[in-house]
């Protein structure tokens, strides 16, 4: 949908979902599998954010330092959301968070939210929590991708991504969003590859993609993508400058930000029409307002993003994840009874208003 129309859509999304498609703002894996498959932590700076009034994840973020996650924007805009960030662990029992050990759980003391955020077209959609405890003791926060390693990776689409066939899997996208295939939330962190597009050839249709990581599935006739309740997760490159190192050359390029429903994406595999890429907010572009942003509340100018150690992870993520699922890494459902899983962001910009907190069997980004 063209920008003249975001907000009709958001409005039509809400009341009519069966109806919508195209980008959006949403709550934001299909044919993911399970990242417990591989490691019992393989993702150490996962994390993702309670929703307020019900025991489910609602937004996914990403651990960049000892008290700060960086998530999207428009999940800042939520108030359905909560202030509890989930890090740490790669199981969260949907519907009953008393079965989670109080180590994993950190209160969020602070947000901030991009002031340039553009709710219509999705622009600077980023946005740091602080949170009161560190959260190193059971998590390792990751090295944002630099601009420098940005253009490598944009070199590594360009040359990589094919239209229509099948293409290199340079990319990971994870949460705990909705699996599409049965349209609940899993307890188990999801994690897909995807292909880098490059910007002239994002199908999005949000014009501008200075500040987006465009991506979608790297196999050409298997649908795969991130969903409802993935938003503000991360989007990793793997630096190949750097595979030597204890953090294997991870770097996070992105956060989930805005792309098709998935429900309609997954049903329509042979129509075009609604194989829209997604996007993900361009983290090397925000690296100085993140570090403006920490050192104006912290109230000292020595954090540096630079200067992050690397994390130290024992399974390499680009070797270990499978390209397609199989019977052994289907997503293992919720077991969160009544609650079919969250509502996704999007939903609740227009449910709020009609005093739903979720809807069973319908999701969407």
């Amino acid at each position: 949908m063209y920008k003249s129309t975001a907000i009709a859509a958001l409005i039509s999304f809400a009341l009519a979902p069966q109806l919508a498609f195209s980008a959006t703002p949403q709550a934001k894996a299909i044919n993911g599998t399970n990242a417990t498959d591989y490691d019992n932590l393989l993702l150490p700076w996962q994390a993702a954010i309670k929703q307020t009034t019900s025991d489910l994840t609602g937004c996914g973020a990403v651990v960049i330092a000892a008290h700060w996650v960086v998530t999207a924007a428009h999940c800042n805009d939520v108030s359905k959301l909560g202030n509890m960030v989930i890090a740490g662990v790669s199981y969260i029992p949907q519907g009953d968070f008393s079965k989670l050990d109080a180590k994993y759980k950190f209160t969020v003391i602070k947000r901030f939210h991009h002031s340039a955020y553009n709710s219509t077209t999705f622009e600077n959609d980023i946005a740091l929590f602080q949170v009161e405890e560190s959260m190193l003791n059971v998590a390792q926060p990751i090295k944002i991708a630099t601009e420098k390693e940005q253009k490598a990776a944009d070199a590594d689409f360009k040359t990589t991504w094919v239209q229509g066939s099948d293409s290199k899997a340079n990319l990971i996208a994870s949460g705990w969003g909705d699996t599409a295939t049965k349209y609940t939330f899993p307890s188990y962190l999801q994690v897909v590859k995807l292909a880098g597009i490059p910007d002239d050839q994002c199908n999005n249709t949000i014009n501008n993609n200075d500040y987006f990581v465009c991506a979608d599935s790297n196999i050409a006739d298997l649908v795969k993508d991130v969903c409802a309740g993935d938003s503000g997760g991360p989007l990793i490159w793997q630096n190949p400058l750097n595979i030597a190192d204890t953090d294997k050359g991870i770097r996070l390029v992105g956060i989930t930000s805005n792309g098709a429903n998935c429900k309609i994406k997954n049903d329509n595999q042979n129509n075009p029409y609604y194989q829209l890429h997604g996007q993900y907010t361009q983290l090397s572009h925000y690296r100085g307002w993140i570090e403006a942003t920490i050192h104006a509340t912290e109230g000292d100018n020595r954090f540096s993003l630079d200067a992050v150690d690397a994390p130290t992870i024992t399974k390499d993520p680009f070797i270990v994840v499978a390209d397609k699922p199989s019977a052994k890494t289907q997503p293992v459902d919720s077991g969160s009874g009544s609650s079919g899983g969250s509502v996704p962001l999007f939903g609740l910009f227009g449910l709020a208003a009609i005093g739903l907190m979720r809807r069973k069997d319908i999701h969407q980004k």
